[in-house]
């Protein structure tokens, strides 16, 4: 049955890979969903979207992320704005990265 997906007999076990954006982008869309990755993933695949409705809990967790972004990106522009700057390209690139999926995953 689809709906019975937490019984005892779900031995079946399906894994791919997935590039380092890829990853940061599943892992912010199931953040932002309230759902477990497995549930995520299931429902996305079989229904080719998910449709989560907001509740407090999620929302409080998509604030909190978006305060500590914008708290880290004014350290990061007054970093570069530096004459000597910390943050490596690297460190840069992945911060990028992790807040583009970010942005993706909550819009």
């Amino acid at each position: 049955m689809a709906g019975d997906r937490h019984g005892k007999h779900n031995t079946t076990t399906i894994s791919f890979r997935v590039n380092s954006y890829e990853k940061a982008t599943i892992e912010e869309r199931v953040k932002v969903s309230g759902m477990k990755k497995q549930d995520y993933i299931v429902r996305s695949c079989i229904y080719n979207h998910v449709c989560v409705v907001g509740k407090k809990e999620t929302i409080e967790i998509i604030r909190s992320e978006m305060r500590e972004m914008s708290l880290v990106l004014e350290d990061v522009a007054k970093d570069l704005k530096s004459e000597k700057p910390v943050i490596s390209e690297p460190v840069l690139d992945s911060m990028t990265e992790r807040y583009l999926a970010f942005l993706e995953a909550a819009l």
